[in-house]
């Protein structure tokens, strides 16, 4: 939740006035908002200054964003701690649900940097250990923050002279985490069931978007990113779409330039994307207090560029009579009279004064841009025109360095058989016009660097940028549109994997619960044939619209689509998908069925020729639908219905405590199935079509 330390009139709430007359809080101002609550500054009824959070009025009859309130203050209650804001009352149950908690003044860490840029580094290594040793508090507590960014921190009473400076003698900065809004105990890291990234882009693990799930390390990297921030005033990894701002993290385009060297090295290793790469926190906060913040990268020599020969130096005399045509020049102007654009001025002379022979030694004796003449003569001033043409300023640029003639290419014989020349075949123009690849003038902190600014090795491993004519990059894993023309030095995108692993990522697998389900399946066609073969299309056919649906919705995501739209078209087109789903599940499966049937046929006559009596048309049905549902689950064409099959499981068990409900539910249903085959003794039920082909019509070999 961030707060703005400039008071704001009260609305006119009827909310606040019930608030005062049933509570006794007595709201002066407000002074902060966020995607669900705004905050208010007020006296309880001792006249002691807190903080109240009130949900928003548009969603305050909502039971879901009362749900995560409670979460909230459930959360924040684990843990105590003097760095984390105390919640003092609070109100859950109805719609005017709020959370009292302690009044924090200053400001908050990310209007700090905004208004005064980088803080010292000192001060950067007090915030790092304090929100360390807080942030270690919150996970021995079992809770994972999830939102840990500067906008949640506030630096209780820090002054101006904190902010700008760095006293080892003075009051330290005492930063407070005052926002738990989406903080989750650790045993539900998952993120939500339809793949919401809840957080703020900047501060989000890689890791996260990869797998679909927060742990502790996410809150140490958010931790390392904010910090990163308040060191140089510029976020990470830069600010624009969400996209752009994770393909950056996950390729380490770190923007900490200005930093301290050790500083920056600490942040690279805190900041890598691969978290098995990544310090442990006891680690990085040694190496934190360890740190030399003295020593800064070398930025090298400068180098001293030499004058050209359109520059001389005049001596003494000439300088004063420079001054002279200047006032002279002055004088004319103040007449009325403009100087013209060749007009050159005592300042346009560079003379040194006291500059004597030597000097006039030293310039060139065949370029005379000015001449200073006597004072006896009249005029007295005379001004010369400037010897540069009007394109050009008064000082001309350097002339370039002659280089030798290059040799004409030489022509080689052609030898053998000339290769038949190929008809040239034009490049195809895009009609929109070409603009840079920074479009978003919010983005004035983004890291700018040049190729030649990244280390050689990473310069040689860095894939092609995709290329967008509308200026913005293309997401990995799609292709350009047709007749897109890629800017010089730059390639068009090949279908290439996207930056957190193959697009479309593959779901979570249940491998436990998919093969019950098959087994479940299997004996159900030992006593329903046709219910089980029923049962077995609907599933694969409900698979392959769960995943199509989830492609749709993702690359939509991928597109920069926001909001609920990629879900409503999703909803709207299931349907059809459903019904294209069959018809694909039926085609896919018709071919092991018939040889599953063949297997089992054999099967029946084989041991009713050696035993010489029939087996239970059970096992030759069982046996039948194990052969056609496991080449349907593996064969061609299957790894839609797969994927399909491990999300819709994975949205029905997120977590262990709903995996394990699933698994005994159909282990009851097993059980069930297995106890009613047991109990008509092989015998088939050929529902719903009873007087459909039955196994002893053809079963020639019974008879």
């Amino acid at each position: 939740m961030d707060r703005s330390r400039t008071p704001r009139s009260t609305p006119r709430d009827p909310r606040l006035v019930a608030l005062a007359e049933d509570s006794g809080y007595e709201v002066l101002d407000r002074i902060g908002a966020g995607g669900m609550g705004i905050v208010y500054r007020a006296h309880d009824a001792d006249g002691n200054e807190v903080a109240i959070k009130l949900l928003r009025h548009e969603i305050a009859d909502d039971a879901h964003a009362r749900e995560r309130l409670a979460r909230e203050v459930a959360a924040q209650k684990l843990v105590r701690n003097d760095n984390i804001v105390r919640i003092l009352d609070a109100e859950l149950e109805s719609s005017d649900a709020f959370v009292v908690t302690e009044f924090v003044p200053g400001p908050t860490l990310e209007d700090a940097v905004r208004t005064h840029g980088g803080l010292h580094p000192e001060a950067v290594r007090e915030i790092g250990l304090v929100m360390g040793e807080t942030l270690r508090a919150i996970h021995a507590a079992g809770v994972i923050h999830r939102d840990l960014k500067p906008s949640n921190i506030m630096l209780r009473g820090a002054s101006e002279e904190d902010l700008t400076g760095f006293d080892p003698d003075g009051d330290r900065l005492d930063p407070v985490i005052i926002d738990f809004g989406i903080a989750i105990a650790a045993e539900t890291s998952r993120l939500t069931s339809t793949g919401l990234v809840m957080g703020t882009a900047t501060y989000l693990d890689p890791e996260v978007i990869r797998t679909n799930r927060t742990d502790e390390a996410a809150d140490w990297w958010a931790w390392a990113a904010l910090l990163a921030f308040a060191a140089t005033g510029r976020e990470p990894y830069g600010t624009g779409r969400a996209d752009v701002v994770f393909l950056r993290a996950e390729r380490g385009e770190l923007d900490i330039e200005g930093a301290p060297t050790e500083l920056a090295a600490w942040l690279s290793s805190a900041l890598q994307s691969d978290p098995a790469q990544r310090p442990e926190p006891a680690e990085l906060l040694a190496r934190l207090a360890d740190l030399d913040l003295t020593r800064y990268d070398d930025p090298g020599e400068t180098e001293l560029l030499g004058a050209g020969p359109r520059t001389s130096v005049l001596p003494a005399a000439g300088a004063a009579a420079a001054g002279a045509a200047s006032a002279a020049g002055g004088e004319a102007a103040g007449a009325g009279d403009e100087p013209g654009p060749d007009a050159v001025s005592g300042a346009d002379l560079g003379a040194a004064p006291g500059a004597g022979a030597d000097a006039r030694a030293e310039a060139e004796p065949d370029v005379d841009a000015t001449t200073a003449l006597p004072s006896g003569q009249e005029p007295a001033t005379e001004v010369l025109p400037a010897m540069s043409t009007p394109a050009e300023p008064p000082t001309a640029v350097l002339p370039p360095v002659a280089t030798p003639d290059e040799p004409a290419t030489e022509a080689l014989p052609v030898i053998g058989t000339p290769t038949r020349a190929l008809p040239v075949v034009p490049p195809q123009q895009d009609p929109r016009p070409q603009q840079p690849w920074q479009h978003d003038p919010r983005r004035e902190h983004a890291p700018t660097r040049s190729p030649s600014a990244r280390p050689p090795v990473q310069q040689a491993m860095q894939e092609p940028q995709p290329w967008d004519p509308q200026g913005q990059m293309a997401p990995q894993g799609t292709m350009a549109p047709q007749g897109t023309m890629a800017p010089p030095g730059q390639m068009l995108p090949q279908a290439q994997a996207g930056p957190y692993g193959p697009w479309p990522q593959p779901p979570p697998r249940r491998p436990l619960l998919v093969w019950i389900g098959h087994l479940l399946i299997v004996s159900l066609a030992a006593i329903a044939p046709y219910a089980s073969l029923a049962v077995l299309l609907l599933l694969g056919a409900l698979a392959r619209t769960w995943e199509r649906s989830h492609q749709a919705v993702a690359g939509q995501r991928l597109r920069g689509s926001t909001g609920a739209g990629p879900a409503w078209r999703a909803g709207l087109a299931s349907p059809f998908r459903f019904l294209l789903g069959l018809l694909e599940i039926a085609l896919q499966a018709l071919f092991p069925l018939i040889l599953g049937l063949l297997v089992g046929i054999a099967f029946d006559a084989g041991w009713t020729l050696l035993q010489g009596s029939a087996p239970p048309d059970a096992a030759a049905f069982g046996l039948a639908m194990a052969i056609t549902l496991l080449i349907t689950w593996v064969g061609l064409g299957s790894r839609t219905t797969r994927n399909g099959a491990h999300r819709m499981l994975d949205a029905a068990a997120p977590d262990m405590v709903w995996g394990a409900v699933v698994l005994g539910l159909l282990l009851l249903l097993l059980g069930a199935v297995v106890f009613t085959l047991l109990a008509r003794e092989g015998m088939v039920d050929y529902f719903p079509f009873p007087s459909g082909p039955r196994l002893d019509d053809i079963a020639l070999w019974r008879r």
